[in-house]
Parts: structure tokens; C-alpha cells; sequence
């Protein structure tokens, strides 16, 4: 069945009588009524004085939106945001759920609008505190494995990493142009023991970094290049209470508990605790906090160093002092026995001499006997006696310088291995092979008891002398240089 246009036309109204029958309805329905409602701020701008977001209502297991309605701010809501923020510690923005009384209004441009006129900041307080208690639990239920809850405390894997001896290597995940970074950097780079460090700066904004999406983008950086790190920062400056609860989303939180290296936190926030902190290996309130902590580190290896320096220079000490008492006992018998074989020795060739001295006046007066009575015979018998009588001589001449000649040099053999044997036991000799002696006020010490703790003593080498004082006197080991 056709239908005139006519007709139709007859029971149209124009968009704007449309819009305000609308707004009369609303105008019955709400007046000048007023609702407390709940809602997560989101698509917050400010303009020409007035601020404008939405209200949105999300399903707690999808995140799928039920309802979102347009709100805006005038003067007595700009009011009330502003002693809201200084309430909570919070900015007022997207991402904080509100309890809010609002008056519904509809205008034939702008539409259904929801005018903001109280805040209720103990609600946001409390739903702050419910999504960080259930984020705590979430970690702990969901990553058994990194996050424990032991006796009211929270352990994760992070913290059971050892930090390595000395830190240098730093990786950093901080804004640019954050004064916290440059508070870190200077601390670090001024310290007083002149130690140095190799910052890498992977910069990442901290504000507006929902659920710290970029900031663990930056974590799987640093990951991806874990070798070449000691340990990594997590470092901002001061700013709003907003800006810090990135610092507890899930996300970010599990990336730090499970991190293979360890973890610095230096957040900026004097007195709160970001759940980021609980799962770091270290946290401090603040960026110079976290330089002087880990300046610290290093300091503490050094003084054990310096502590096993000063036991070795001790311990190198006592034995020096052990041996060199060792060798002075050494050096006092191999004088006495080098003394005792060279006496011996004198002894020993001064009864050779006279032995041979002896020895050879008697062959000689026997000798001289014989010749005598050669002489004697030969002028009594012929001249062939005499001859007889002179080869007999002769032999005996031959024989005698024959026997001396043996003697001689039999004994010139044993006088010159006395001789060698002096030479290898003269003192001279004896520093040439490693030993020393001993003078004090330029007499020989032979024994320990002779010198005391205080004394100086001369001590003699091959090639050098040496002034020494007496610092210490144990007792010998009398059986290492048994020779």
C-alpha cells in the first residue's frame, strides 16, 4: 500500500523539537536530581577551563566495556578535582576509578552529558589499595615458581641472584630528561674512591606509560643483551602519585621478580612502596640513594682486598724474619766448620813438613855415612874398588833423588787437595753461594744470643753490604739447612 508524502510530512517535527522534547523528558526524569555513581575515568582533556572525560563501567574478568557516558567539569567540579588530587596524592586522570556525584543533562548539540559536582577520594584510595593487594596476590598465585609470600614478605627470584664482586656494567631504564638519571649519574661518576662505570641509558618515558608497557619493552631489550651487564636501574625523579602506579601494574612487577639479572629500584618516592620495589632485587627511595648503594659495593670488595694484602705483607714478614734467623744459624756453623778443617789442616801439613824435613836429614845423614866409608875403603883398596864403590854411589845418588822425587810429589798432591778444599771454604766463596755474615759494631756474630730486638747489624754479600735494624728474633728451624 503507497503512502503520500504528504502525510508523512504532516507528522514530522524538526531535529531541533526533537531535541527538545528529548531535553524536556530528561528535565522531568532527572530535574535538578543529583546520583552517586561509580567509574573508571578515560579520553580525559582539558579545555578553556573546563575538563571533559568519560565515565566507563568494564567487566572485572573481559575488560569488555558495559557502559561509557561523556562527563565534564565546570568551575565547582574543576574545585573539586583539585582538592581530590591533593587528597590522594593522585593526578586526576585516565586509568582512576572514581566515586562521583553527578546531575544528568541533555543539550540539543552536545548531547547526554553527565555534569561533575563531588568526589568521594577515599573510595579511589581504597580501590588504589584493592587493585595493589590484588596484583600482590595475583603475582604470588599466578608465578609460584619467582614470587613467594613467606611470614608477611615477599621473596622473588631477583633477590636470590649474587650480585657480582664489583658493579661497572650498568644497564638503566629511565626518561631522558629525568632529574632522578641525572641525580644517579652524577653520584656515580663524583664518588670519592674514583671508581668507574659504564652507564648505558635505555631511555623509555615514565609518565603515561600504561600498565609499564614500555618499560618492560626495555626490560626485554636489556634481556636480549644480559651478558653485557651486572646489574640494571630502575630510576625516575619526583612527579605525581599518578605517574607512579605504573611502578605496580602486573606486567612490569612480574617482569622485574623473574629478571636474570639483578634489579636496582630508585622511584623517586620518599614514602611509598611500589610493588616494582618489593620484587627488585634492591630498592631505595631514591636514584642517589641507589649510586651510593652500589658505590658501597664496590668499596666493601676493595677494603677485603686491602685487608688480604696487609695478611700476605705480614705473613711474607714472618718468614722472612723465620729464615733469615735460619740462615745466620747456618752461616755460625759453617764458619765453626771451616774453621775446625782449617785448623785441622795447618795441623795436618805442619806435621808433613816435619816429617819430610825429618826424614830427609836422616836418608841424608845415612847417606853421608855410607860416603864416608866409601872414601874410607876406596883409599885403602885398588882403583877397581873405587870404581865399584862409586856406581854404588851413583845408585844410591839415583835411588835417593828417585824416592824423593815420589815422596815429594806424593805429599805436593795432598797439599794441593788441602788447598782446594781451603779455597771452596773460604768465606769469599761461601757468600757466593747464597750465604751471608753477620758484624756487629765490626766484629762477627756467631750467635742469636749475641744480638737483640733494637740492634743494627751489617750484613755481608757478594758485591753489597747492608745496614739492617733488628726487628724480630724466632727460633730456627735447625734442620732445613743440614748440610
Amino acid at each position: 500500500m503507497s503512502v503520500n508524502f504528504s502525510e508523512k510530512h504532516v507528522n514530522a517535527m524538526s531535529l531541533s523539537d526533537f531535541a527538545g522534547l528529548i531535553a524536556d523528558t530528561f528535565q522531568k526524569k532527572f530535574g535538578e536530581k543529583s546520583y552517586w555513581v561509580i567509574g573508571e575515568i578515560s579520553n580525559y582533556t582539558y579545555r578553556k577551563g573546563s575538563q571533559y572525560f568519560h565515565l566507563v563501567e568494564k567487566d572485572e574478568v573481559s575488560g569488555k566495556v558495559l557502559a561509557e557516558l561523556s562527563a565534564l567539569s565546570f568551575q565547582d567540579g574543576v574545585m573539586e578535582i583539585e582538592a581530590f588530587e591533593k587528597s590522594t596524592g593522585q593526578k586526576f586522570s585516565n586509568g582512576i576509578k572514581i566515586l562521583a556525584r553527578v546531575s544528568v543533562g541533555f543539550h540539543p548539540v552536545y548531547g547526554l552529558k553527565l555534569q561533575l559536582h563531588q568526589l568521594d577520594a577515599s573510595f579511589t584510595i581504597g580501590e588504589l589499595r584493592k587493585q595493589r593487594e590484588a596484583t600482590l596476590i595475583r603475582l604470588a598465585v599466578e608465578n609460584p615458581d619467582s614470587v613467594k609470600f613467606v611470614d608477611g614478605q615477599y621473596y622473588t627470584r631477583n633477590q636470590s641472584l649474587q650480585l657480582p664482586k664489583v658493579i661497572s656494567r650498568i644497564a638503566v631504564i629511565s626518561s631522558e630528561s629525568s632529574a632522578g638519571l641525572e641525580d644517579f649519574r652524577h653520584t656515580l661518576e663524583s664518588n670519592s674512591f674514583h671508581y668507574s662505570f659504564d652507564i648505558e641509558l635505555f631511555a623509555t618515558k615514565v609518565q603515561g606509560d600504561e600498565n609499564g608497557k614500555k618499560t618492560v619493552e626495555k626490560l626485554i631489550e636489556v634481556f636480549s643483551r644480559k651478558n653485557e651487564f651486572d646489574v640494571v636501574v630502575l630510576v625516575r625523579g619526583g612527579g605525581a602519585q599518578t605517574d607512579f602506579l605504573m611502578y605496580d601494574s602486573y606486567a612490569l612487577c612480574r617482569a622485574v621478580a623473574r629478571f636474570p639479572l639483578p634489579v636496582f629500584s630508585g622511584l623517586g618516592h620518599l614514602k611509598d612502596i611500589s610493588i616494582c620495589d618489593l620484587m627488585s632485587h634492591t630498592s631505595e627511595k631514591t636514584p642517589t640513594k641507589v649510586a651510593e648503594r652500589i658505590v658501597s659495593h664496590n668499596r666493601f670488595f676493595e677494603e677485603s682486598i686491602l685487608i688480604y694484602r696487609q695478611q700476605i705483607i705480614i705473613k711474607t714478614q714472618r718468614v722472612l724474619a723465620f729464615h733469615k734467623e735460619n740462615l745466620g744459624d747456618i752461616e755460625k756453623s759453617l764458619r765453626q766448620t771451616v774453621n775446625e778443617g782449617l785448623q785441622a789442616n795447618r795441623e795436618s801439613l805442619n806435621r808433613l813438613g816435619n816429617m819430610i824435613t825429618s826424614r830427609s836429614i836422616s836418608t841424608l845423614f845415612r847417606k853421608d855415612q855410607n860416603l864416608a866409608e866409601l872414601v874410607r875403603k876406596v883409599s885403602t883398596k885398588p882403583l877397581l874398588k873405587v870404581g865399584s864403590g862409586l856406581y854404588e854411589i851413583d845408585q844410591i845418588i839415583l835411588n835417593l833423588k828417585s824416592n824423593t822425587s815420589k815422596f815429594l810429589k806424593q805429599h805436593r798432591g795432598y797439599i794441593e787437595h788441602h788447598k782446594t778444599v781451603y779455597r771452596l771454604l773460604s768465606p769469599a766463596r761461601t757468600l757466593a753461594r747464597g750465604f751471608a755474615l753477620v758484624k756487629q759494631n765490626g766484629v762477627i756474630v756467631s750467635a742469636s744470643s749475641k744480638i737483640k730486638k733494637g740492634d743494627h747489624i751489617e750484613v755481608y754479600l757478594t758485591g753489597d753490604n747492608i745496614n739492617a735494624e733488628i726487628k724480630q728474633i724466632t727460633k730456627a728451624n735447625e734442620q732445613e739447612f743440614d748440610i
